[in-house]
């Protein structure tokens, strides 16, 4: 079975849930399955049938590479074997996926990882300003691509049920298959020392983005108890955000900035941090919230759109989407007694275990099999 995966991540080094998805069913699926993949440039491990997308014009940026991207991601594809599926795994690669599945004439497979849909309905749009008669053209242009390229995929699949709600009019031929983790490869191996004299460490870890509510976490005073770390790749977010992280950290004692962490080291971070605050205003499913839950750490999440599937007050501390929200998320944490800590530990335990990634990727291969 040869599935030709268009994929804007990386498997080494991914930078959000969409690679470290890829990444599992990659490990757990490539003896039965020949991927040929396109994706982002590798830095690590070597990964056979991979060819990496490279821009060619740097001086492109933002949502017009993305536009641009469908493009380098074709000519890329088309150098790998006709294969018997085409799966492009983000609204960002749905019109290479259309086109390459359409001169291939076999059965096209898309992944609803981000919806630019959803995006709209949470006041995040693909342009500097909507209100212009450009910035709505442009944005007009990636919503308009994404229903399209949806209409004419044989099989959509939703990675929540609360994420689905974008994919209504699709529901036919949408599946609804979750992300996941594995407990038994969650173990802390080294200590990770975090910057601060404070007792509690709260942790940020994902990519600085307004859908991620950097612009909201970075207006919030942080109580003098807790040291707030964030931990991401600047040059993956949205630029500006980096200048206001950066201003939080000088006009505060407790804040901190300590760049990426992958694989390994990210495990043994969580490990070591007493919290993790994931304050999204708009999530697909969430992974890092399970990641959270899987290193015993307490969790302080908006819950938003699919992170509602599995997250609650049994196992986690509920934000609200404002500055305000945010501080009293911060407070809620201080006030916990060590008896309510340890039964949101033991739920958030509970809860990994019903989203593991060897039956997750039962499913992708059942998937597979029923479209050829």
């Amino acid at each position: 079975m040869k599935v030709l995966v268009i994929f804007p991540d990386n498997i080494s080094k991914p930078m959000g849930g969409l690679g470290v998805q890829f990444k599992n069913l990659y490990s757990r699926l490539n003896t039965k399955v020949d991927f040929y993949i396109v994706g982002g440039p590798e830095d690590g491990e070597v990964i056979n049938n991979y060819l990496e997308v490279i821009n060619p014009i740097p001086q492109i940026q933002g949502s017009p590479l993305t536009l641009v991207g469908h493009t380098i991601y074709l000519a890329e594809a088309l150098k790998h074997p006709k294969p018997d599926i085409v799966h492009t795994y983000d609204w960002s690669t749905y019109l290479a996926g259309y086109y390459l599945a359409k001169h291939y004439n076999v059965p096209l497979l898309a992944s609803m990882q981000l919806s630019i849909k959803g995006l709209n309905k949470s006041g995040i749009f693909q342009c500097e300003d909507p209100r212009s008669v450009d910035g709505q053209m442009l944005n007009h242009a990636h919503y308009n691509q994404e229903r399209f390229v949806l209409s004419q995929a044989d099989k959509i699949i939703n990675v929540s049920k609360g994420y689905a709600k974008y994919t209504e009019e699709f529901k036919d031929k949408t599946i609804i298959i979750p992300n996941g983790i594995n407990l038994s490869d969650w173990v802390r191996k080294e200590k990770v020392s975090l910057p601060g004299k404070n007792k509690h460490k709260i942790v940020y870890i994902g990519r600085f983005a307004v859908m991620k509510s950097i612009d909201i976490l970075t207006q919030a005073k942080i109580p003098k108890e807790i040291d707030l770390i964030f931990v991401g790749a600047p040059e993956f977010g949205e630029h500006y955000l980096n200048e206001d992280i950066a201003n939080m950290i000088d006009n505060n004692e407790n804040v901190y900035f300590v760049g990426p962490y992958y694989n390994q080291n990210k495990i043994d971070l969580l490990f070591e941090a007493d919290a993790v605050v994931i304050p999204s205003k708009h999530e697909p499913f969430g992974i890092v919230a399970l990641e959270a839950l899987a290193s015993k750490s307490i969790l302080l999440s908006s819950r938003v759109d699919g992170m509602g599937d599995f997250l609650d007050d049994s196992n986690s501390i509920k934000v609200e989407l404002t500055v305000e929200g945010i501080e009293k998320a911060f407070q809620d944490y201080l006030t916990l007694t060590e008896e309510q800590k340890q039964s949101m530990i033991k739920n958030g335990l509970e809860t990994c275990k019903k989203y593991n990634w060897d039956d997750i990727a039962d499913q992708y291969y059942e998937v597979y099999k029923s479209m050829i």
